[in-house]
């Protein structure tokens, strides 16, 4: 880890999930333009690296019952386009960094190369793209296919795909193609710019890229994945990593094996690492325990296996998750704290607990404890936070913890933060 710890708001623009929507004290809007500029500065302030948005392009389903519980229940439904919104966010911070989800999968290419790259203007360099391929058999239906690609195909693509937005945002425009000579009238040098004559496998792009060079060049590479195919297309691009596991002791080893494929690949480092983590604070430790208690009461157990297609009530509860396919979805089953031999009663049982070895609950000292404990033991660089609650996390994570963080040296001065999101992740003391 480096001495400052990273923190990354992770959201998806949803009424909020397992089913915090319900609460009645809960102030989120996900529609409200007014709602996320508030949220970006309260991120800004609490010294957030970045807002993440998670995203998907189908809607979950089961074999049982499609999308019925997904619709009831706003199970990452109704599901709204985070590139629309960034702009606005980025007017009214100055420093905090933006990380949209964006698939290589069904979008050409060249779009995709000019979104970002307007992006990075428009927020002054602080865009980031977190690279998925799609794991959902309902996205692959709503894009014309009959199936999804399969998941080693889809990281063959995925690899040309950043070969063609690299070559138009890195190579198209030479370095002083941009003249802005309004004496001779020279925008730009035109022996400076040129096509990319991209002609590969899986793509045709002729070029040049439209936008002119942005402030990073390109955004902040990003990928969440756990799966060795991920973890080797991460360590050869990304600088970023999200990974979840279900211990300590698995997360570690997949920090280790990044280390070890870097040095493998002959590369200077890793990409940073990033997970997700659960955050209850509370003045004191009885105060943070009524604050669980209450977000898991609205929780809908009949959601609790959606992610993975399937609908528990059309099974007993004694039924092992290793018993159950999943359905819709290229994902594995989640297993409980790194243990699959359980039934859907033990799953019903954890969600209700929350209680993982990433599940943080205690007084501020108490919990940037573990924070820093975590990331020493693991070679975590920082950590993911989500909330579907406003009052919530976000709020007393700036009321409590920054200042203690800052106090210990965790996290830096706002003076001292560069604007560029790829300096920031790279901050050091």
């Amino acid at each position: 880890m480096t001495d400052y710890l990273h923190f990354t708001a992770f959201q998806m623009l949803t009424p909020g999930e397992n089913g915090s929507w319900r609460d009645p004290d809960n102030r989120r809007d996900a529609t409200s333009l007014a709602y996320w500029q508030d949220q970006a500065r309260t991120l800004e302030a609490a010294g957030f690296d970045a807002l993440f948005f998670a995203d998907v392009l189908g809607v979950f389903e089961t074999r049982e019952t499609g999308i019925e519980l997904s619709v009831r229940d706003a199970h990452v439904f109704p599901l709204g386009d985070p590139f629309v919104l960034v702009s606005a966010l980025a007017a009214v911070t100055e420093k905090l960094g933006f990380v949209v989800t964006a698939s290589t999968t069904y979008e050409p290419p060249f779009l995709m190369a000019r979104r970002f790259s307007t992006l990075d203007h428009f927020t002054g360099g602080r865009i980031g793209w977190n690279i998925v391929t799609s794991y959902l058999d309902s996205a692959a239906a709503n894009f014309g296919l009959d199936e999804q690609v399969p998941h080693g195909d889809r990281y063959v693509r995925a690899d040309e795909y950043i070969d063609v937005l690299e070559k138009l945002w890195l190579q198209s425009w030479q370095p002083g193609a941009l003249v802005r000579d309004a004496a001779s009238g020279t925008y730009a040098d035109p022996a400076k710019v040129a096509p990319i004559h991209h002609d590969g496998p899986h793509y045709r792009v002729r070029g040049p890229h439209q936008a002119e060079p942005s402030p990073q060049g390109r955004p902040v590479y990003f990928q969440a994945t756990g799966s060795d195919t991920g973890l080797d297309f991460a360590v050869r691009h990304a600088e970023a990593l999200y990974t979840m596991s279900g211990n300590l002791e698995a997360l570690k080893a997949n920090i280790d094996k990044l280390d070890r494929l870097a040095r493998e690949k002959g590369l200077p480092g890793r990409p940073k690492v990033f997970t997700n983590v659960q955050l209850v604070i509370g003045r004191t430790r009885e105060e943070a325990e009524r604050k669980l208690e209450r977000q898991n009461q609205y929780k809908s157990e009949e959601s609790a296996l959606a992610w993975n297609g399937i609908d528990i009530r059309a099974y007993p509860r004694t039924t092992l998750l290793s018993d159950l396919d999943t359905f819709g979805t290229t994902r594995p089953l989640r297993s409980v704290n790194g243990r699959y031999d359980v039934t859907i009663q033990d799953y019903i049982d954890h969600l209700r607990s929350e209680r993982s070895p990433f599940t943080i609950v205690g007084t501020p000292e108490e919990v940037v404890n573990r924070l820093e404990a975590l990331a020493r033991g693991t070679g975590l660089d920082g950590f993911s936070i989500g909330s579907g609650r406003t009052p919530g996390i976000y709020e007393d994570f700036a009321e409590y913890l920054t200042p203690l963080l800052r106090s210990r040296g965790l996290l830096p001065e706002p003076g001292d933060v560069p604007v560029h999101l790829r300096d920031r992740l790279s901050l050091t003391t």
